[in-house]
């Protein structure tokens, strides 16, 4: 047996020797933990950890295999995405133990606090005591068991899964119900409790969903498939869609649902121009003289990404896209050196095989989330909210839900997901840095950590995320797109993405940043003109979500919610599926990077510049009093011409 004294090493060195030993199989013991956080987070290795005392926040966090003792109590997350494994608690947990359970099993011999097994999957929580509060909150599956008292709204908002409790249950919650445990119910129970050498006499209550909150009520009407192109335009108040509108809620009854972005004409890049000498375009091929070339997230220390240009592939998820576009899009991605990421909905084995440099996405309902998913990324995203709905969690509507992305993400099949608009072990800036740290501990420090972030609070969050300590922001405006949301919420909430833009930097302006966090910008980002004014006006690199696809095929058609998407891309849809040709998407979708690679290589250097980071709001006139007042550019509207991207001043 291997001795860390945490009292003489820190717990990134302990947790380091204690990889290096779990590598030789040896078993740990861990004194004067003194309640430090992040003790054992990422061990992978079926070994026996004691740990001699108490142990602070996200003990066994993100572990698989490894059987921790704690000899006192722990702090909030012990267990937290453990994927199998156990942690056993000689004396109580704090609020939310087992969060995200994947598979393990967390054993607390005392009293367990608030929100306990929120979003678990699989496994087992056992408090011998009493729960505080909302135990059981959102559970997507598996199953908890109270010696004591619930605690009130016990079951409240689960999917799935099952909660057996022996003493009194104060109250259900809302979707939640008492049904009698079966005779195999208890027998598993009675052999899980003498696993752990825990006596009990009493009766077991059993607490399930009740089935009424699953699904949406009422479906929508099936919508004739519009373009989005049509589907924006029309000036008139009492239009088509408006009355379509009114009378499609008088039959549901609640918000509407759809897919894409906003359909209203907000300020965007295209009420800025460059201004362009056109002395400066000569005769060669400009990618080959303008330095393009960047790296992305060493802010900590991490390996950085390297992309071959200031653009990326804006997070969307497998669920809201199906699985060939995903590959597609990793494919394009490696051919044009740049980077995918997962987007919400877990890592594709297929997709990871594909994308050279791929980024993970941590959503707040820890969908897919895991440890070995986590070691094979090469940056992970911690996902706050999207331009498209920001300060809300996801939706994924039920067609989608299929037993192959349900299992994945750790889900029941066939349900209208909501995902929850907050994590549960981030209340607040504290909690972040905390939560930072144990995704730091848990990949040794090897990988950048960024933020997604809709624009919202902008000028708050984005100080937040610099002081936490996020390698790099990826921050998405209003035009930004999303597989399925509320219409009312598309539209109405959320701020543009180049007012996102100047509220971001004004905000670290304001707290004297060193200007060490980059900002990737996202949301209606169409071309490469788009990108160099985003870059020309702060951006570090652009983000495309929405041109990637119809670049690979989509068609604009708005059924990307109920999932009728008939090329074969916002679908799980099999029969649609199949008309999506990977080789042949994912090769256009590489010709269209390199057509934005070209754009933006050669308007820096009509600009005068060797290098996209020579970009400057120098180079940028407002063609509109409100671009004006939102970026502070000068107003001259002389350069507004047919193509006012690329107009130079007017005689």
């Amino acid at each position: 047996m291997v001795t860390i004294d945490l009292s003489t090493v820190s717990v990134r060195d302990g947790n380091e020797a204690m990889r290096a030993a779990a590598e030789r199989g040896e078993d740990i013991e861990i004194l004067n933990p003194d309640a430090r956080h992040h003790i054992g987070v990422g061990l992978v290795a079926p070994v026996k950890v004691k740990i001699k005392g108490s142990a602070g926040y996200f003990c066994a966090g993100l572990s698989h295999g490894a059987h921790f003792e704690v000899e006192s109590n722990v702090g909030w997350g012990a267990g937290d995405s453990m994927y199998a494994g156990s942690l056993v608690v000689g004396g109580n947990a704090s609020a939310i133990p087992g969060v995200a359970l994947r598979g393990g099993e967390v054993v607390v011999k005392g009293n367990i606090g608030s929100r306990a097994g929120q979003v678990m999957k699989a496994g087992t929580l056992l408090a011998c005591g009493n729960a505080s509060f909302l135990a059981g909150y959102l559970m997507y599956g598996g199953r908890m068991i109270i010696l004591g008292n619930s605690g009130i709204r016990v079951g409240e908002d689960m999917s799935s899964g099952a909660i057996f409790v022996g003493g009194k249950v104060e109250s259900l919650g809302s979707d939640a119900k008492q049904v009698e445990p079966t005779a195999e119910d208890l027998a598993e129970i009675d052999a899980f409790l003498k696993k752990y050498g825990i006596e009990f006499s009493g009766t077991f209550k059993k607490i399930v969903n009740a089935g009424t909150k699953l699904r949406y009520g009422a479906a929508e009407p099936v919508a004739r498939p519009l373009p989005h192109t049509v589907f924006s335009e029309g000036g008139i108040y009492w239009n088509t869609k408006t009355v379509d509108d009114i009378r499609t809620k008088s039959k549901i009854g609640r918000y509407r649902i759809r897919g894409y972005g906003t359909a209203k004409p907000v300020p965007h890049f295209s009420d800025i121009a460059l201004k362009l000498d056109p002395a400066r375009i000569v005769a060669g091929d400009p990618t080959k003289s303008v330095n393009l070339a960047m790296k992305l997230g060493g802010r900590f220390g991490a390996k950085p990404l390297s992309l071959s240009m200031p653009v990326l592939i804006a997070p969307m998820s497998y669920g809201a896209l199906s699985k060939s576009t995903k590959i597609a899009l990793a494919r394009a991605s490696k051919l044009s050196g740049i980077v995918e990421n997962t987007g919400e909905g877990g890592m594709l084995p297929e997709q990871r095989a594909e994308a050279a440099q791929l980024i993970f996405q941590c959503l707040s309902g820890r969908l897919g989330w895991n440890i070995h998913d986590m070691l094979k990324a090469d940056a992970l995203e911690i996902y706050i909210s999207q331009g498209a709905k920001p300060g809300l969690g996801g939706q994924l509507m039920a067609k989608k839900v299929t037993k192959e992305l349900a299992a994945i993400r750790g889900i029941p099949e066939g349900i209208d997901l909501r995902s929850p608009s907050r994590h549960p072990d981030i209340l607040g800036a504290d909690d972040l840095v905390i939560k930072i740290e144990e995704l730091r501990e848990a990949t040794s420090y090897t990988k950048p950590i960024s933020m997604k972030m809709g624009a919202g609070r902008v000028r708050d969050d984005i100080k937040i995320a610099y002081k936490d300590g996020f390698d790099f922001v990826q921050l998405d405006g209003l035009q930004g797109s999303t597989g399925a949301a509320s219409a009312e919420v598309i539209e109405n909430v959320g701020i543009p993405t180049m007012a996102a833009l100047a509220e971001a930097l004004e905000g670290l302006s304001e707290i004297d940043c060193k200007g060490d966090m980059p900002i990737v910008l996202m949301g209606g980002i169409k071309d490469g003109v788009d990108a160099v004014k985003a870059l020309a006006l702060g951006a570090s690199a652009v983000a495309m979500g929405t041109a990637a696809l119809i670049a690979g095929g989509c068609i604009s058609c708005m059924q990307c919610h109920v999932g009728n998407c008939v090329v074969g891309i916002a679908t799980q849809d099999p029969e649609h599926e199949k008309r999506y040709k990977i080789d042949r998407q994912a090769e256009a979708i590489h010709r269209y990077l390199e057509a934005v690679r070209w754009q933006i290589a050669s308007l820096t250097q009509a600009l005068g510049h060797s290098d996209f980071r020579q970009l400057t709001r120098d180079d940028l006139v407002a063609l509109t009093p409100e671009a004006a007042e939102i970026t502070g550019l000068p107003y001259d509207p002389s350069y507004r011409g047919l193509d006012a991207g690329f107009k130079t001043k007017v005689a």
